[in-house]
């Protein structure tokens, strides 16, 4: 192939009319040889010193002892349990409300012509403070009439009395008349016979008699009829006092006051305004008198009633908060509704709050938070809650290893769990929520050593060879 390309030249040169151009010399074959024998002595000596260095930095290097195995141990936080009374606490949400509250009507009719200036809703009234005054004017008057006609009625008894007690002096001189005349009769009917007297004159003496009877009838009829009257008169007498007592009371109602001390809800009074006795000019609530509403679910209020304590009079706890603030109230639990919450599942409850519990004033339809003690389960254990383990287990330590235990939760409280049955007194739960957590698994508890490998030194420790 050289040889063509070399023909090609010339050819080409020629056709050019130059001469061509002589190639390099040929090389020696010996030359060529010696170099290739050279290069192969170089490499094999080059091999031979990094195979004799490698050995003397392999013997020289310290030895390494085995790596012995160290299971992981890890640290845990525990808790020794021992079983004691635990009462968990319920938290619950409810509402407050006014326990004594009344909408406020004038008990007459008239114009408004005074208002107390603090009769505005939010502000606080004591007891017996005049809300409003109604004119008096006709009221006035019709107890003056009253006690006129009541005077006039009083006046016409004293008169009736006197005609009593004279009606009954002439019915004594009336009847001692008749005794004189019966006693005359039967002194001339004797005399008739020995024919002293006539029997004409015996007949007008009993003719006497007679009359004297009629008058003693007249006059006991005399003293019927004005007693009949003396009681006609007692009891107008009796209705036109209670007619005057009424006309003193509505008087009286010209002015209305507040029934307690508290706090004014609303008001629509105003001087000027005619009212009767349907209108509500003021309502008020006592803020001494507050009670809260909440519901208890249905396993709750199971639980709650089937305890040694009573549900009714249990303390409870109240927390308002208001913004970054929160204030604590006390109360207990004071009834049951009448009826079943059935549309939020539950038994609604009322308690009654202790008044002056806090120095902020509740006020009706602040929502609260509420802390209802539950039922006590004695010999119980707690824990916390990042002790439990797939909804019914825990881990104990024993000798530094892990155990499972099954465990009966009776409730929650908080971050704690009550358990009733699976531990033991003196039991060393784990708090730590483990993810490795398994039986036989090695840990290590606040304070304690870790161990050491088996077989005694420190894992990695390098000792020099001789």
């Amino acid at each position: 192939m050289l040889k063509s390309m070399n023909e090609e030249g010339a050819a080409e040169s020629s056709v050019a009319g130059r001469e061509p151009e002589r190639g390099p010399p040929p090389r020696s074959p010996i030359l060529s040889g010696g170099r290739v024998l050279l290069q192969t002595v170089l490499m094999l000596a080059v091999l031979g010193g990094s195979y004799v260095i490698m050995n003397r930095i392999i013997e020289t290097q310290p030895e390494r002892n085995a790596r012995q195995f160290r299971p992981t141990v890890y640290p845990v936080e525990t808790l020794t349990v021992e079983p004691a009374s635990n009462r968990p606490q319920l938290l619950l949400y409810g509402e407050v409300q006014a326990a004594r509250s009344v909408d406020l009507r004038p008990l007459v009719n008239g114009e408004i012509i005074a208002v107390n200036p603090n009769l505005k809703a939010g502000s606080h009234v004591a007891a017996g403070d005049v809300l409003l005054e109604i004119d008096s004017f006709q009221f006035k008057g019709a107890l003056s009439e009253a006690r006129a006609n009541l005077a006039q009625a009083r006046a016409t008894l004293a008169e009736t009395e006197a005609r009593m007690v004279a009606e009954k002096d002439q019915l004594e001189a009336a009847e001692m008349q008749l005794t004189l005349a019966e006693s005359d009769l039967r002194r001339a009917e004797s005399l008739v016979e020995s024919g002293a007297l006539t029997q004409k004159q015996v007949e007008d003496r009993r003719l006497i008699v007679s009359q004297r009877e009629q008058a003693v009838s007249q006059r006991r009829n005399n003293q019927i009829i004005e007693d009949a009257k003396r009681e006609q008169q007692t009891a107008s007498i009796d209705s036109l006092t209670w007619k005057v007592q009424q006309a003193e009371r509505n008087l009286e109602n010209t002015v209305l006051r507040s029934p307690f001390t508290g706090v004014v809800n609303s008001e629509s009074a105003e001087p000027g305004r005619y009212v009767s006795s349907s209108d509500v000019v003021a309502s008020l609530y006592d803020d001494e008198a507050l009670e809260v509403r909440f519901t208890l679910t249905d396993a709750q209020y199971g639980r709650i009633s089937t305890d040694s304590d009573p549900l009714i009079g249990r303390a409870i706890g109240v927390v308002w908060v208001v913004g970054l603030s929160s204030y604590d109230y006390s109360g207990s639990i004071d009834r049951i509704a009448a009826e079943i919450a059935s549309q939020r599942g539950g038994v609604e409850v009322v308690a009654r709050l202790d008044p002056n519990s806090s120095p902020v004033q509740l006020r009706p339809g602040a929502f609260v938070e509420i802390d209802v003690p539950d039922r006590t389960y004695a010999s119980s254990y707690r824990i916390p809650e990042t002790a439990l383990f797939n909804g019914n287990e825990v881990f104990v330590v024993e000798d530094g290893k892990l155990a499972r235990r099954i465990v009966e939760i009776a409730a929650f409280d908080g971050q704690d769990v009550i358990v009733l049955e699976g531990l033991q007194p003196g039991d060393v739960v784990m708090t730590t929520h483990l993810t490795q957590a398994d039986d036989g698994v090695e840990v290590r508890q606040p304070g304690a050593r870790a161990p050491g490998p088996r077989g005694g030194g420190v894992a990695g420790q390098r000792t020099q060879g001789s």
